[in-house]
Parts: C-alpha cells; sequence; structure tokens
C-alpha cells in the first residue's frame, strides 16, 4: 500500500491487477476511529485477491485539509467520492467500480451514486434514517456526559456545535444528517445508482424501505447479516475483527478470487514530494526507522520555535490522527503557532506495520501498553534528531502518556516529555482489555462529591453498581500512599537507581531518572481524573514531592476531562505544549535556525 493525496485529501491505495477496484468509504466521527483498523484489514484482504483499493480521508476528516465540523460536511464528503471515483480510474485504468461505505459512508455513498453511477454497492450497517442514526449519537453524548464527575458537567458548553467525543457536528451537519432518509432519497433519484448492490444489515427491517427504493430501479439486492456489528463498533482497543462479515463481502465483491499467500502490511515507496497543505503547515507522510512506522510530520510555514518539535504517541489502540481527530487539531494548531510535530503510529496501530497476532478475528487490540510502543516512541524520536530538530519533546494521552513518560527516560534523544492524565507509571500485570476503562473510574475526589448525590447510590441500591470494587480502590490507593512515603523518606527510590542500569521499576525512580537527565517533564491532570489519585499516591497531593526536581513539575486544571475531548480542555492543554517548546527554544544553545525562518521553501 502507498500514500496518495488528491486535491487535498489524504488516502491509500492498495495495489491490485487487473480492472477491478473498490472505494471504501469512512463513517464520520468517533466510529471512524474505531472501525479504523478494520476497514485497512478490508482493503488488505480485497488487495490480496488481486482488487485495487481506495480509501481515503474527506476534507475536514483524517489526515485530509479542511476544518473539523464545517457548514457542509455532508455535501462535501458527498463531492469527496465523486471525486475519488475519477481519481481512482484515472490513476488505475479500473474499469468496473465498487462503493463500499460503512454507517454514514454508506449513506454518503449512496447520494453520491445517484449522480455518478458505478458498478457495485455495498453498505455496510448503513444509515437508512438520519433521524435515528442523530439519536444514537445523543445516547452516546449522554453516556459519556453521565460518566464526567458533576464539576466537570457543570463546565460544559450549555449552547453551541454538538461535540460527541470530541467529534463536533455543525447545526448544518445536524441538519443534514436529520433529514436524510435513503429510501425517500433513493425513490426521487433519476438513475439507477448501481447494477447490483449488498446491505450488510443490523436489523434487516429497517433496511427494507431502501430495498424497495432500489428494486423499483432495476436493482439487484442482496442481504446480509452484520451480526458482529456490536463487537467491531467498540473503541479501538475493544474493536473486534468482524472476519465473518468482511470475508463473505469480499466474496461477493470478488467471487472465486484466491487469495495471494502473503499479504504484507507494509508501505510502499513514495515520491518525496506528497505534501498535504492547510493554511498554517506543510504535513508529509513519512516513513520511520527500520520498522516502517508511519507518520505525518507536519511542519509550521513559518518557524517560531526553532528545532522544536513534538512527537505525538497514539491513544490507546487509535491511529494517528486521534480520537475525533484530536492528533490532527493539536499538530495544526502548533503548526498555527509556529511549532513543527510528528504524529505517528506505533506497531499494530493506524497505518504502520502490524506486529503478528495484533488484530484477529474476535480478538480486541490487548497489549497498548506492551514494550514495543515506547520501544517506537524512542526511535521516532532518534529520526527526529536525524532531521535536524533538538528540543524533542514527547506527547500522549492516557496510555499514550505512559509510552512518552517511559521513552523520555531511556531515549538520550527526548529533551522533554508532556503527559496528561498518565494513568499507570509501571505496566499492568496482565495487559488487558479492560484495562483503559480504567480511566473512567472517579478520582477520590470525584467519589467525594458522589457521596451526596442520591442518583448514585440508588444505582447501588438496584445493584447497578457495585460498592465493593470502589472500596478495594481506595484501600489500596490509601496502602500505597504509605509505602511511598516510606521509601521516599528513606531515598530508596533513588538509590535503587543508582545501583541499577535497567528502567526504574518504581515512579518515584522515573521521575528522579527524568530529572537527573535534564528531561523538561510536565505532568497534566485533570483534578477529577482517577490518575490524580495514582500521582496523590506516589508524590502527594497534587504531587508536591516532586518540587525538589528542577526539572520536574505539575499542572493540575480543574475543567479538563480524561481524553481532551471537550474544546476547552485540549486547548489548554495546546497553550501548555506551545508555552514549554518555545521557552525550550529560547534556552536551547543551538541558533542554527533564527526564528521567524519560513519552514517550507
Amino acid at each position: 500500500m502507498k500514500p496518495i493525496v488528491f486535491g487535498g485529501r489524504f488516502g491509500w491505495l492498495h495495489e491490485g491487477r487487473g480492472d477491478r477496484g473498490v472505494i471504501l468509504c469512512n463513517t464520520l466521527g468517533h466510529e471512524s476511529v474505531w472501525t479504523r483498523n478494520g476497514m485497512r484489514h478490508m482493503a488488505e484482504e480485497l488487495a490480496a485477491r488481486g482488487i485495487w483499493t481506495l480509501r481515503f480521508d474527506y476534507i475536514g476528516t483524517g489526515d485530509s485539509a479542511g476544518a473539523d465540523g464545517t457548514a457542509d460536511q455532508f455535501e462535501s464528503a458527498v463531492f469527496d467520492i465523486e471525486t475519488a471515483i475519477e481519481w481512482f480510474r484515472q490513476e488505475t485504468g479500473v474499469a468496473h467500480v465498487t462503493l463500499c461505505g460503512l454507517r454514514v459512508g454508506a449513506a454518503l455513498v449512496l447520494s453520491a451514486a445517484r449522480h455518478r453511477p458505478v458498478d457495485d454497492i455495498v453498505l455496510l450497517a448503513p444509515v437508512i434514517s438520519g433521524r435515528a442514526y442523530l439519536r444514537e449519537l445523543m445516547m452516546v453524548r449522554k453516556t459519556w456526559f453521565d460518566q464526567m464527575p458533576a464539576p466537570l458537567q457543570a463546565v460544559q458548553p450549555a449552547s453551541g456545535p454538538l461535540n460527541v467525543l470530541g467529534q463536533i457536528y455543525s447545526d448544518e451537519l445536524k441538519l443534514s444528517l436529520e433529514t436524510f432518509d435513503a429510501a425517500a432519497m433513493m425513490h426521487g433519484a433519476t438513475c439507477k445508482p448501481a447494477a447490483r448492490v449488498l446491505i450488510a444489515h443490523v436489523r434487516a427491517a429497517a433496511s427494507e424501505s431502501l430495498r424497495s427504493a432500489l428494486i423499483a430501479h432495476d436493482v439487484s439486492v442482496e442481504y446480509r447479516s452484520f451480526d458482529e456489528f456490536t463487537a467491531f463498533a467498540q473503541e479501538s482497543v475493544l474493536s473486534e475483527l468482524p472476519a465473518k462479515t468482511f470475508a463473505s463481502v469480499i466474496e461477493w465483491i470478488a467471487p472465486g478470487r484466491a487469495r495471494s499467500a502473503h499479504v504484507s502490511s507494509e508501505s510502499a515507496s513514495w515520491s518525496g514530494d506528497l505534501m498535504i497543505e492547510t493554511p498554517e503547515a506543510v504535513e508529509r507522510p513519512v516513513l520511520i526507522g527500520e520498522r516502517q512506522l508511519f507518520g505525518i510530520l507536519c511542519e509550521p510555514r513559518t518557524v517560531l520555535a526553532r528545532n522544536s518539535v513534538l512527537l505525538i504517541a497514539n491513544t490507546s489502540a487509535s491511529a494517528h490522527v486521534g480520537d475525533s481527530r484530536l492528533s490532527v487539531r493539536i499538530a495544526r494548531e502548533l503548526a498555527r503557532r509556529g511549532i513543527a510535530s510528528l504524529r505517528y503510529d506505533a506497531r499494530g496501530r493506524g497505518d504502520s506495520p502490524a506486529e503478528e497476532g495484533d488484530l484477529k478475528p474476535g480478538k480486541p487490540f490487548t497489549h497498548i501498553y506492551a514494550p514495543c510502543a515506547t520501544e517506537d516512541t524512542a526511535d521516532a524520536a532518534r529520526w527526529l534528531a536525524a532531521k535536524g530538530f533538538r528540543n524533542i519533546v514527547s506527547f500522549g494521552i492516557c496510555s499514550g502518556a505512559y509510552h512518552a513518560l517511559r521513552a523520555a527516560i531511556v531515549e538520550p534523544a527526548l529533551t522533554g516529555v508532556v503527559t496528561v492524565n498518565i494513568p499507570t507509571f509501571t505496566m499492568p500485570q496482565p495487559p488487558s482489555p479492560d484495562r483503559p476503562r480504567d480511566a473512567a473510574l472517579n478520582s477520590l475526589a470525584g467519589y467525594a462529591i458522589s457521596v451526596f448525590e442520591p442518583a448514585k447510590w440508588k444505582r447501588v441500591f438496584r445493584g447497578e453498581r457495585r460498592i465493593m470494587p470502589i472500596v478495594k480502590f481506595i484501600a489500596s490507593n490509601l496502602a500505597t500512599r504509605v509505602r511511598t512515603r516510606v521509601v521516599d523518606a528513606l531515598g530508596l527510590d533513588r538509590r535503587r537507581l543508582a545501583s541499577s542500569k535497567e528502567v526504574p521499576a518504581e515512579p518515584g525512580a522515573m521521575l528522579h531518572a527524568l530529572n537527573e537527565k535534564g528531561v523538561r517533564t510536565v505532568l497534566v491532570y485533570g483534578i477529577f481524573d482517577s490518575s490524580m489519585d495514582i500521582l496523590a499516591a506516589h508524590f502527594g497531593k497534587h504531587g508536591r514531592r516532586l518540587s525538589r526536581y528542577e526539572s520536574v513539575r505539575v499542572a493540575v486544571f480543574d475543567d479538563i476531562d480524561h481524553a481532551l475531548f471537550a474544546a476547552a480542555s485540549s486547548a489548554k492543554v495546546i497553550a501548555l505544549c506551545d508555552t514549554l517548546l518555545k521557552e525550550m527554544s529560547v534556552t536551547s544553545k543551538d541558533a542554527a535556525v533564527p526564528e521567524g525562518t519560513p519552514a517550507i521553501s
């Protein structure tokens, strides 16, 4: 597979043989991130059967140019698909085109095919009624909102665009979705959208009206049951590959095609002048190190922090674009402020080569804390150093913070690290797919507030919430506080560090090592996040025992959420990174690049 850019749209072309091709059309928002690995898997399986396959990001999504939440996002995405059809035909010479859309992507495919018919269409768990889909989004938002501690709920905007897990839906996009009716649209179509349509449905009854409308246009319609959809449409770390459904769909698209014995997930070489241009930056796809990790180097049009760069790690098992495109927004906002960044994929995530067994049928990604991601963060830092960057700051949220911090301990190229709500300093034993959900636990401060909320006690009395895990959590936290006070008072963490060449095993020794290296370290926390209790257990309230370290500081905010889904939360962390990198740039002895120098020739 190789990266491609057409008209500001970033994508991947999986090479095939012959004149048949498939264009995979993503859904929107959080579902797009959660299902990304599965869609890549389908592309690779199609290519293994000789079918040319294109997957790409609509304008304003993923790595493509454009801002989030624009007024015309639905109509723009339809135009993107129409443009992709023409580009695909010209680039590959395919004569037979299949459009395959997932969820909202299916709605976009039908909308595009009204004006630009294709040969075949595949609709995966299609959105038939936009009104029903919006109700689903509101349920997801309510679940997210209800899990927030009350003080965080209180500071969320009461008006403005709809925010669902960090994805912004403009009022115009909401209206486009609300008024979408697949069956009515097809009844009003003036041409036949395709000769054949396959509907992989979650509920057959919901698709019957669309089926009737398509048959009225003399379209051959077939059904498949998408029984695995619920397990597939989970957050990336829990998403299970729907092998049965995908195999059935692939056979429908390419009947009788033999699969090649070996399917490579590695990227092919490409032209070095490939770029995505935005008003504030020029971005280039890059391959990193011997492992050929994939990344996007985002360089500002004007440098304001010389030789400085933010290295953005994956959050959980999500791809380099970040949950609801957060990493892209961080990168481009920093570019607007004159700072470069690299967002990349560790092994098995996003578009980097997979480790053996990363994504198997029925088995979710289970090792987001595995050492390979720390090694890959270090590799990316060395790659940046070889490119001439001197102030390299690793950055991560949740499990990404874990890898960013550990890499900064062992990799000399890293001169700074910013962690956001780091859930643990040591690898959980054993790594479990349930571990990322620990972040949803309340903090001790949050539990203290919940004591006075009758609704929470009603859930306990109804058996909807077990209280013993909370009691055990509090007891374990208190025991850790006692133990770390003893270790700190006797200086055992520093003695262990001095007598060992291994990576420190204790949090105290880790922070001591970072300070000894002179790594500028900023630990960022939301005051109601459960990670605050880990901080307090090891370093005192708000990390006060870390004040003895010159290079380490703690930043506690009273209004940021765990994953920075709220716009105000991400804005505060971006401002913090901006300040840190510019401070490091000013104090850097390497003045080879004067401030204000254009970064792009």
